[in-house]
């Protein structure tokens, strides 16, 4: 039952985008819609999809992940006089905020991770970027984890040596070093 009513506000939700995509006035920038539609997912899955029960939730989770690579689908012109970025785009610095706060929000590590894990999905970071992210976890458990799932959208790597600074003991920054090398 829960899943069905969140499936619905999903479904609500991509409806009204549509509809507000089909309004949209000229000259306005259409990828704040999707930047607003994102920041929705992200919302229902921390506050309303973590309440399922565990074969729910992976069910609902599939589809929000579907529903993700939909809104990264949805080509977004460049406005005329802005040249387009050759890369990756590091996420922007009210966007890290907003990640940094929504892991402080989560009680346990996991359930950190978790939000760290979507976020890393869909988003390009710096290396400074990265470091603050690290720093939020108190455990190297954390750390060396949150680094895992980061390190392979980080746009930068060639700063990657800055990194160890998030780290304090010796063995730590040893695994640390171990996940860069992976890239």
């Amino acid at each position: 039952m829960k899943l069905s009513i969140l499936i619905l506000i999903l479904i609500s939700s991509i409806s009204f985008a549509q509809n507000e995509e089909l309004h949209f006035e000229h000259g306005k920038d259409p990828s704040k819609l999707i930047h607003k539609i994102s920041r929705n997912l992200e919302t229902l899955e921390r506050e309303y999809l973590t309440k399922l029960s565990y074969r729910d939730y992976v069910r609902a989770k599939d589809i929000l992940i579907e529903t993700y690579n939909l809104l990264l689908a949805i080509p977004v012109p460049t406005p005329p006089g802005v040249h387009e970025i050759e890369g990756p785009v590091p996420m922007g610095e009210e966007d890290l905020s907003h990640l940094i706060e929504d892991i402080k929000n989560e009680s346990f590590e996991d359930d950190q991770l978790s939000v760290v894990e979507l976020s890393s999905r869909y988003n390009f970071f710096t290396v400074n970027q990265a470091i603050n992210v690290i720093n939020v976890f108190s455990f190297s458990s954390g750390k060396l984890k949150s680094l895992e799932l980061i390190f392979p959208k980080v746009v930068d790597p060639n700063n990657s040596s800055q990194i160890l600074s998030a780290f304090t003991y010796s063995s730590d920054k040893e695994k640390a070093k171990e996940i860069i090398n992976r890239k």
